[in-house]
């Protein structure tokens, strides 16, 4: 590449200098020719340019970027299935996320999923090194007012790394609610995490995430026992119990979340329902719902995020009951 060039020759003017006023020879007791020495230096240097260019591009041109380590990615040719396995994980835990905060966000989530665009920015060498935006929606695709939903899917992932430092070696340390205060956001993310911790299966023990302007991030089989078992039953902090009605939407059967959208006084509220029945909670989806059980509130006093005891189905409410 040109920049390569232009950096060799930079450095190895300054070498040559250095060679030829003995310097470099005598620091280092070196007994071959200066020509010699330049020849291995730019070699070094050139792979060093090759692998920290590519990796500087990630981290110019990402949102978040993930660090595998492991037998499957040791080399420069990292095995098909560890690549794969990373980059579709990867799309699923942000797609999640981010339909989960399209839905906490009061939008229309199918329609704002259809505008999520999740590009790859890019590999980079040194075990394996992907790189993951969120490009920006076209305006065709998203009204004016659904832009800011955006920017806070955008920042949620960029959080990612930083709430790697909440899991600790055996629960989910009560700083979590100071890293991300909203507990429905909160436990949306620690899922996404959870799907993104490796099983080992693929040859991938370690996943490392970097993003902008956060610290580094890692998530390994240990980090998955804890969110497990945090996420089956997460811990709620400064909890009341209450009974709320809505609509379920935002169903996700494998770890038993639904959304309650259009509850009174709330707007949408995330709920764990740990009984969750599979069959019964598919022909929920659309249905008007009451739930009961602990929640925890944002610090405008709105509950967020609730984990229910009972679901009941029950009438669909008029439209003059819904104003009322």
């Amino acid at each position: 590449m040109k920049s390569d060039s232009l950096t060799i020759s930079y450095l190895r003017a300054h070498l040559e200098n250095l060679v030829s006023e003995g310097q470099m020879a005598q620091r280092f007791g070196l007994d071959f020719t200066p020509a010699q020495l330049v020849e291995g230096m730019e070699s070094t240097l050139l792979d060093i340019i090759r692998t920290s260019l590519p990796l500087e591009n990630l981290l110019n041109t990402s949102d978040l970027i993930f660090h595998a380590e492991g037998p499957a990615v040791r080399d420069a040719t990292p095995r098909l299935s560890a690549f794969n396995w990373l980059s579709v994980t990867a799309e699923r835990a942000l797609r999640m996320l981010s339909g989960a905060l399209f839905d906490l966000s009061d939008r229309d989530e199918r329609a704002l999923r259809k505008a999520l665009d999740l590009r790859l920015t890019g590999m980079a060498p040194g075990s394996l090194y992907l790189g993951f935006a969120l490009a920006t929606p076209e305006a065709d695709l998203v009204p004016a007012d659904d832009e800011p939903v955006f920017a806070r899917v955008r920042e949620a992932v960029r959080r990612l790394p930083g709430l790697t430092d909440a899991i600790g070696d055996e629960s989910v340390l009560p700083n979590a609610a100071e890293l991300i205060p909203d507990a429905a956001e909160r436990d949306a993310a620690f899922n996404a995490l959870l799907r993104m911790s490796p099983t080992g299966r693929n040859g991938i023990h370690t996943l490392d995430m970097t993003s902008p302007g956060q610290s580094r991030g890692s998530l390994s089989q240990r980090e998955r026992v804890v969110l497990r078992e945090a996420i089956r039953r997460p811990k709620l902090a400064n909890h009341k119990t209450g009974t709320f009605t809505g609509f379920v939407r935002g169903l996700d059967l494998d770890l038993h979340r639904l959304t309650l959208r259009e509850v009174s006084g709330v707007g949408s509220l995330r709920c764990v329902v740990p009984a969750l029945d599979k069959a019964k909670a598919q022909q929920a989806i659309g249905e008007y719902v009451r739930v009961s059980g602990q929640y925890e509130s944002d610090r405008q006093g709105r509950p967020r995020l609730l984990l229910a005891d009972s679901i009941t189905p029950l009438p669909r409410p008029t439209q003059v009951e819904m104003q009322t």
